[in-house]
């Protein structure tokens, strides 16, 4: 019993993809239409050929599915106990590349025309394999795409260039 224990412990402490706790609803209402002005504005800096209206459009899609996707895995935080679980097949969506494929599937379904999405991983072939999705346009350097990361807060959607994401060095996968 003693190293059943012990096990357990272990894979809560080693399971990979650490995340913050947060809530997949969307509680207040003025911080989500802000988050979606931010992701909107980094966007259409990429390029000035990006269409104003399918940023908009992307920017309320990928924040507001991001969170759909965490109600529908039921994901319980932190992410180390919720991998866990799946690991052990007590649940069964939920690990990174699950948000990123998903999301990309949904994004694609949108048919968005002045820019592209890829898929992109972070310590490749380490323990703690990361995989995200990156949006994209012709003309600029994929350190300059944005990483769009559903997994890494729970559902809340991080973005940030991905010369600036501190926490992975990514690489289209």
């Amino acid at each position: 019993m003693k190293n059943l224990l012990i096990l357990i412990l272990s894979i809560f402490i080693f399971i990979g993809c650490s995340t913050k706790n947060q809530n997949a609803q969307i509680k207040n209402f003025s911080s989500f239409k802000t988050k979606i002005e931010k992701l909107n504005l980094q966007v259409e800096s990429l390029s000035n050929t990006i269409d104003k209206k399918e940023a908009q459009s992307f920017a309320y899609d990928a924040i507001k599915y991001s969170k759909q996707l965490a109600k529908e895995y039921k994901v319980i935080t932190p992410a180390l106990v919720h991998n866990t679980l799946i690991n052990m097949n007590i649940k069964k969506r939920g690990l990174c590349y699950h948000y990123a494929n998903d999301l990309l599937k949904y994004l694609k379904q949108k048919d968005f025309k002045s820019f592209k999405f890829i898929k992109v991983i972070a310590n490749r072939g380490e323990y703690f394999e990361h995989t995200s999705i990156a949006l994209t346009t012709k003309n600029i350097k994929f350190e300059d795409s944005i990483i769009l990361d559903a997994w890494r807060d729970t559902g809340d959607l991080y973005f940030s260039k991905v010369k600036d994401d501190k926490r992975y060095k990514w690489e289209i996968k």
